[in-house]
């Protein structure tokens, strides 16, 4: 069977769910990953509430506070943060997935890469959130978002927030590294509807897994050997895809 057939067999139980508006199954430690990422349901409307600081932002009513709390935070260190996607559906998903392709199935292995297909995006569950940095040259999404001042401020805070990156530098995962990209594990729900990843593709930073209601935990040092030499808390890696990348390291930032 072709390629293309294949991927549209993938895709059309997850189109018919949006259409009908009923929420994909969630991701379980059996779950069959499509393009190397994993399934997730769609949150109900009740759930969400819209982020204050972040106009146009819902996200799970449970994160909301800790979402204002890093954001108050980084305001206070001079740190601007916005926020370019939050939670999104299934449907709009979709859009997103194949937003300009003509032929959005012969193209769907190379999206894949940096666009969860629809069905398969943590921002179905109401607890991702892709971050900007207000001002500067770095647009959103781009991997020189973690060489701005507020990427390197969320590898080194985010996790006191009950946030995690989920597609750090060379994941296991096999998707591309995403360093705008956070999920929110400050309590069990969260923590259950993330567990296969968290098992067996670990996001750098993490959240202790002994925070299981909100995120004030301390922050886990990752192990030595990602520590940049002269004190930086990152160092310079190549990811899977051949990208060089420059993991805010404040060693690499002196004059």
């Amino acid at each position: 069977m072709r390629l293309s057939a294949l991927i549209l067999l993938s895709l059309a139980p997850l189109a018919a769910h949006a259409e009908e508006d009923v929420p994909a199954p969630p991701a379980t430690a059996s779950a069959t990953r499509l393009f190397n990422h994993l399934p997730y349901g769609e949150l109900e409307a009740a759930a969400l509430l819209p982020v204050p600081s972040l106009p146009g932002c819902m996200m799970a009513r449970e994160a909301v506070f800790d979402v204002e709390r890093l954001l108050s935070a980084a305001r206070t260190e001079g740190i601007a943060l916005g926020a370019i996607s939050c939670f999104r559906s299934i449907q709009h998903q979709r859009r997103v997935f194949c937003a300009g392709a003509g032929n959005c199935d012969a193209v769907a292995a190379l999206r894949a890469r940096f666009v969860a297909p629809p069905g398969y995006s943590e921002h179905a569950t109401g607890y991702a959130i892709d971050f900007v940095q207000k001002g500067g040259d770095c647009r959103a999404v781009e991997q020189c978002f973690a060489l701005t001042p507020g990427g390197q401020w969320l590898m080194r805070r985010a996790p006191e927030f009950g946030f995690e990156l989920s597609f750090p530098a060379g994941n296991k995962q096999g998707v591309g590294w995403e360093p705008w990209h956070w999920r929110w594990v400050g309590a069990s729900a969260a923590r259950a509807r993330f567990a296969p990843a968290q098992a067996s593709f670990p996001a750098l930073p993490a959240v202790p897994r002994a925070d299981t209601k909100t995120a004030a935990g301390p922050f886990v040092q990752p192990p030595s050997g990602e520590t940049a030499p002269g004190g930086g808390n990152y160092a310079v890696s190549v990811s899977r895809w051949g990208a060089a990348i420059l993991l805010a390291s404040s060693a690499t930032l002196r004059p």
